[in-house]
């Protein structure tokens, strides 16, 4: 039976309301029809009731008119006006009657309606046929309440409409629900629907559904999985055997199984992995109750390098933990591009990826080299050295092997004394990434950016200068030797050996001050921890550092003849320990950097924080020393000493264009504490606990010999001008 889309009908009180007209219709033509019969065959006249009810009952005679004879509107004729005799009564003609009920019959009840044999007229409901029975088969996992759920939630139930178009509609819902099609590809195969009429006819129909169910999964084989475990693969396949009910049977549900291998690539993409699945994903049509997830995982199939001119390409690829063969990972990838730029001896460094095959990609790295070579003579100035004459020749890709070597030579400067440098870099001992550096050195550490006191220092016998008038210096002889080695990607632990003979300037001090001048030999061992996430260690904007570091070390200070002709007693062999944590952290303000551009410049903010603690006897030259470019900008140089440091600083940098910044800064620290608080030196003096703030501003500008700072800064004992090479921090 097909109709159109109707609206839904009120059933119960349509029927009630025609059932009564229906009954009273059927009646009617009941009795038309026994009226037409006894027209048609003659029969005995009918006793005909008397017009009274007390009159006796008159057999008619022959010839009285039959009761369906034409009828007139005459009025019947009466006898003569004589004394009627009861028994004369003539024949009386019928009265006019309505042809449906001459004389009113005796109340009649439904049973002789009833058993006439009458064929009901079908029911016509209005806005078509309804849904009034459900009927499903072919089902022997999936229970018939879930599927019937699966269509209420299209609105298709009991009462919906029974045409085509919900027909049409029940199939494609359960089509498009995975749990059929398995054995074929074809809508009307795999679900069949039909609908059929009640009987008798009552305005419903009964819809009977026929589907194809997939197979029961009783086993998911997980391959090719690589650098994740299986087991966590099959944790995200939700039609996989659920373990802790086995009873709880799955069947193959297509949609959910796309569902879950969409699950399986994001797991890969949040680990840096790039993945596709082979062509048998599925159900294994071999071997039944079986779902196969093969996973190919993309390899790195070959890394080319254009136009590294002088750099090894060993030397390059050593510092990429990506590797030809292995699993490629977008994230690692991009640590390397990091790595390769940290070198400082390449320019630029452009990735770019080839896929080549299904499940390999080639890595072609275009680089563009640095002058790593130097040789400089210059003239320079700063607020500790004053003005001084600079030569260097430097090398930090010597040989092509990322090896540094340079060679330092400076003369003048507020001393007037020579002062040479040698060092070397190692960055790779062994196949762990060991690093060896070792420095040699003869120079002047120039303590302090003014005089401390006025006075002349003058050998009485040959009359020489043997110190400045008004200026202390250390000149440090010896060496160092560090062993490093990174683990954890992120760390790197170190361990430095130093030995060094100080001599410090014979100003002519006497007192407690007089504890200042210091000469003798120390050595010291120092381990190290360092913790670096910065996206870019010359020049960072994201990520951090923090460092732990612990020393331990002996100085045997001697006595000193001081040129007034008093002696100054050494401490003698003392020991000392120190300890320092650092932490540095980088925000950036803007976009993230490019992954092409992983020098961008940004807008950022820097934070430092620092705190220092020492053991034992210290000498005067090794305390914590806080005050200028290096910590709280707007004080001299080292203004504050003692044996324990506070420092923090907050640095907002705005790129004003190609290697040049713009920086506001605020510094604010101190350091106190020890053996030396009493001195009293002009300027210079110590007064406790006390954190001195500093602010201002000022530019860095990136040059072929490193970053060049000028700051201008106001503290507590007015502004100041910071004049210094690299970066703060």
């Amino acid at each position: 039976m097909k109709s159109g889309n109707r609206r839904r009908p009120i059933v119960a009180p349509f029927l009630l309301a025609n059932s009564l007209p229906a009954a009273t219709f059927g009646l009617i033509a009941l009795a038309g029809g026994l009226a037409r019969a006894q027209s048609a065959t003659p029969k005995p006249a009918p006793s005909v009731p008397s017009q009274s009810q007390n009159a006796p009952a008159q057999t008619p005679k022959p010839d009285t008119p039959k009761p369906d004879a034409p009828k007139t509107n005459a009025k019947p004729q009466t006898p003569a006006p004589t004394t009627p005799a009861p028994t004369q009564t003539p024949a009386a003609v019928p009265p006019a009657q309505t042809p449906a009920a001459p004389t009113p019959a005796p109340p009649q009840t439904a049973p002789p309606v009833v058993a006439t044999p009458q064929v009901v007229p079908p029911l016509v409901v209005p806005g078509g046929p309804v849904i009034g029975e459900i009927e499903v088969r072919g089902n022997k996992i999936l229970n018939t309440a879930s599927i019937l759920i699966t269509l209420e939630d299209r609105g298709i139930k009991i009462g919906s409409p029974c045409n085509d178009q919900t027909l049409t509609q029940i199939q494609q819902r359960l089509y498009q629900t995975g749990n059929y099609g398995q054995h074929s590809t074809d809508v009307a195969e795999a679900v069949r629907v039909r609908s059929e009429q009640f009987n008798p006819p009552d305005g419903r129909c009964k819809v009977v559904i026929e589907v194809d169910e997939n197979e029961p999964i009783k086993n998911v084989q997980v391959t090719g999985s690589g650098p994740i475990k299986p087991e966590e693969i099959r944790n995200l396949i939700q039609v996989s055997p659920d373990k802790t009910n086995p009873n709880l049977v799955k069947i193959y549900n297509e949609a959910q199984f796309l569902r879950d291998t969409l699950a399986i690539q994001d797991l890969y993409n949040k680990k840096g992995y790039t993945i596709t699945f082979g062509q048998d994903a599925g159900p294994d049509e071999k071997n039944s109750g079986q779902l196969n997830v093969p996973i190919i995982v993309t390899r790195v199939g070959k890394i080319t390098l254009i136009n590294n001119k002088k750099t090894k390409r060993k030397v390059i690829l050593r510092e990429m933990k990506t590797k030809e063969g292995d699993f490629y990972n977008r994230s690692v990838f991009n640590d390397d591009i990091r790595r390769l730029y940290n070198l400082d001896y390449l320019e630029s460094v452009n990735p770019a990826e080839n896929s080549v095959a299904p499940g390999v990609i080639n890595l072609t790295l275009s680089v563009a080299e640095k002058r790593t070579g130097t040789v400089s003579v210059a003239v320079g100035y700063s607020n500790r050295q004053q003005l001084v004459g600079r030569a260097e020749i430097g090398e930090t890709n010597f040989r092509g092997e990322g090896e540094g070597l340079n060679l330092l030579w400076e003369t003048g400067g507020a001393a007037n004394r020579n002062s040479v440098e040698l060092g070397f870099n190692k960055p790779w001992l062994d196949k762990r990434r060991t690093a060896l550096g070792i420095q040699l050195y003869d120079k002047t550490i120039y303590r302090f950016s003014n005089s401390l006191q006025q006075s002349s220092i003058i050998n009485p016998i040959d009359n020489s200068n043997v110190g400045t008038d008004n200026r202390y210096n250390e000149q440090r002889t010896g060496a160092t030797l560090t062993l490093s080695r990174p683990f954890r990607d992120t760390y790197r632990g170190a361990i430095t050996l130093r030995g060094e003979n100080v001599r410090t300037d014979n100003l002519d001090l006497s007192g407690i001050n007089a504890e200042i001048i210091q000469n003798g030999p120390i050595y010291s061992i120092a381990g190290s921890l360092l913790h670096n996430t910065r996206d870019l260690d010359l020049d960072p904007v994201t990520g951090g550092t923090q460092s732990l570091s612990v020393e331990v070390g002996q100085a045997r200070l001697k006595d000193i003849h001081a040129i007034n002709g008093t002696t100054i007693p050494g401490l003698g062999n003392v020991n000392f320990g120190k300890s320092s944590l650092e932490l540095k952290q980088y925000l950036n303000l803007q976009s993230a950097r490019k992954r092409s551009k992983p020098d961008e410049e940004k807008r950022s903010l820097a934070l430092r924080f620092i705190i220092g603690a020492s053991a034992g006897t210290l000498p005067f030259f090794e305390q914590f020393f806080v005050g200028g470019a290096d910590s709280v900008r707007g004080y001299r140089e080292d203004r504050y000493w003692g044996k324990y440091m506070l420092l923090g600083s907050v640095e907002l940098r705005q790129p004003l264009a190609r290697s040049l910044k713009g920086v506001l800064f605020f510094d604010i620290g101190d350091a106190w504490g020890g053996r030396y608080q009493d001195t009293r030196i002009e300027g210079f003096d110590q007064h406790g606990f006390s954190l001195h703030p500093g602010f201002g501003a000022g530019i860095r500008v990136r040059t072929p010999i490193g970053p060049l700072r000028l700051d201008f800064g106001f503290g507590t004992e007015g502004g100041r001008t910071h004049f210094s090479i690299s970066n703060t921090f």
